[in-house]
């Protein structure tokens, strides 16, 4: 037999070989989007808007301006999916989410802490440490021949199946031990052992033992104080709070982030004897100065009396400033505004001065914005402190900087029966000795230095070796120049006292002590040197000024 292959034909229009099939006919497969069909899309895109534009022209609808710049700028943003400022928020979210696990993942920890797998955790990441290190050393070229290790000997094998020990498999041997039983013990042993470190050192998180708690260890005070949070766990919880307090503040997250700087303050504790290692209490005034809410400010600084930041303080005399003297509100009057502005130049004088005299303090200070959560009460604080933003909310108040230059002057040249407050005498005598204070700044700093010095070793004599010299000379931008901002300082005052602007006589006329509360001050202003003068010469010029 004979069998003929003949063409079939097939059904659909014929196309010629290796031309793609545009979509048309019967079976025939539809053709991919190419980059020609892309860039016509995005011609067609483009033209739609440049109609658009000549449209808004015409109608009067500008843009900032008609240059070519701000065209394709906005044909940019119209055609991309993300902008700069999104793909910002989208990280800053990110950050947030993995500082959020972080936490809670920390918080478990502490809330089921077991000293004995710590201690295991602690010898694992130990080991690693040092396996990592030796790998490095050894790709570096430090040592690259890898020491062998020789054969494991029978007692490390771990037999499976069959090939294990009677004693293992079988309960009527003596030495089986029964693996549920034992899992059980093992998890009584752990439950006793296990402690809720969140509640039990609840208001010390910020304790730590250093070496005279340990050369004192057998006295009484000592075993009785023994008991320390164990560190630096607690502390590292603490950070972690603080860098999503932080995230929270900056993503506008004003709730969560008052959660997390409330959580640290109750663990770090809010009595006169507490170890304070955060700012947490500083950045929860700031942002509530943000935010606008100065009942929150106010459940604040009166839960935390004893606190002796420039924030808490200053903020606390501006807001009772505002509340009495602009809004006029009951409760507050002006002996109160005075007395939270007393314990406010008492817990940092220099803040006092630089606020009262901001005009001359801002041509001489320079460089506050290099300083960052420095000690309460020194003088860094006051110069970041009339670097930040607090320094525009005093600005912005009406009246606020007069009514403070006010209150300084008339704390230093009036009678000590001048301001009727319990803080009055101890502001006045901060006030006074700003020049002694600084002295003693730069004489402990002049100490520290001398004392890391000693430490790192000199020569013989007494003196630095060259080597020595030129390393100490070397600029560290981590630390601050401490004596740089005495001098400024200084230099600041000066000016003032040579102006005579701390000279001058501040008097408030008063009918009564609450009838003129909001009266008008009747301020008469006097030279010292002057009247000395007067008194000592029979010239008819007068030192007083109005």
């Amino acid at each position: 037999r004979v069998f003929l292959l003949l063409p079939v034909q097939t059904m659909g229009r014929s196309r010629a070989k290796g031309k793609p099939s545009t979509g048309g006919g019967g079976g025939g497969a539809a053709g991919g989007w190419g980059s020609a069909e892309h860039q016509e899309r995005e011609a067609h895109n483009v033209t739609s808007l440049e109609r658009r534009l000549t449209k808004r022209k015409k109608k009067k609808r500008r843009l900032d301006t008609d240059e070519d710049g701000n065209l394709n700028t906005y044909k940019r943003t119209a055609l991309s999916h993300d902008t700069a400022d999104k793909i910002d928020a989208g990280k800053l979210r990110l950050h947030i989410t993995k500082t959020k696990r972080a936490v809670e993942t920390e918080r478990e920890r502490l809330r089921a802490w077991d000293d004995v797998e710590e201690r295991k955790r602690a010898a694992e990441e130990e080991r690693k440490r040092r396996e990592e290190a030796a790998a490095a050393e050894r790709a570096s070229g430090g040592n690259p021949q890898k020491k062998r290790k020789g054969r494991a000997g029978p007692e490390t094998w771990k037999l499976r199946g069959a090939a294990r020990p009677a004693w293992e498999v079988y309960d009527f041997d003596t030495r089986y031990v029964d693996p549920h039983l034992k899992e059980h013990e093992e998890a009584r042993a752990k439950a006793s052992r296990v402690r809720n470190l969140l509640s039990l050192y609840r208001g010390r998180f910020g304790e730590m033992k250093n070496d005279e708690d340990e050369a004192d260890g057998d006295s009484e005070d000592a075993q009785r104080t023994t008991d320390y949070p164990p560190q630096p766990y607690c502390r590292n919880f603490l950070a972690l709070l603080m860098q999503l307090g932080h995230l929270c503040v900056e993503f506008k997250k004003f709730k969560m982030a008052r959660e997390a700087f409330l959580e640290v303050m109750e663990l770090e504790g809010t009595g006169e004897d507490s170890v304070v290692v955060t700012t947490a209490r500083s950045r929860l005034m700031r942002m509530y100065l943000e935010a606008n809410r100065p009942d929150s400010a106010r459940r604040l600084w009166e839960r935390l009396p004893h606190d002796k930041s420039a924030w808490l303080r200053y903020s606390a005399a501006l807001i009772e400033y505002v509340s009495w003297r602009l809004l006029e509100e009951e409760g507050s009057s002006r002996s109160s505004a005075e007395d939270l502005l007393c314990m406010a130049i008492a817990a940092s004088p220099f803040c006092a001065y630089n606020i009262a005299f901001h005009g001359t303090f801002a041509r001489v200070v320079e460089y506050g914005d290099e300083l960052e959560d420095e000690e309460p009460g020194s003088l860094q604080e006051a110069i970041e402190y009339t670097h930040s933003e607090q320094m525009g909310s005093w600005l912005g108040t009406e009246g606020a900087v007069e009514w403070m230059q006010g209150v300084v002057l008339r704390l230093l040249n009036s009678g000590r029966s001048a301001i009727k407050s319990d803080a009055a005498e101890e502001a006045r005598t901060q006030l006074q000795s700003w020049e002694a204070l600084l002295g003693r700044i730069e004489e402990d700093f002049e100490a520290s230095e001398k004392d890391k010095k000693e430490e790192t070793g000199g020569t013989a004599d007494g003196g630095e070796s060259e080597e020595e010299n030129n390393d100490s000379e070397e600029y560290n931008p981590e630390e601050p120049d401490l004596l740089m901002y005495t001098g400024m300082f200084r230099t600041a005052m000066d000016m003032l006292t040579d102006a005579g602007e701390l000279l001058r006589v501040v008097e408030v006329s008063s009918d009564g002590e609450e009838d003129n509360e909001n009266g008008d001050e009747k301020v008469e202003v006097e030279s010292r040197g002057d009247a000395k003068q007067q008194d000592g010469d029979d010239s008819d010029e007068s030192g007083e000024s109005e």
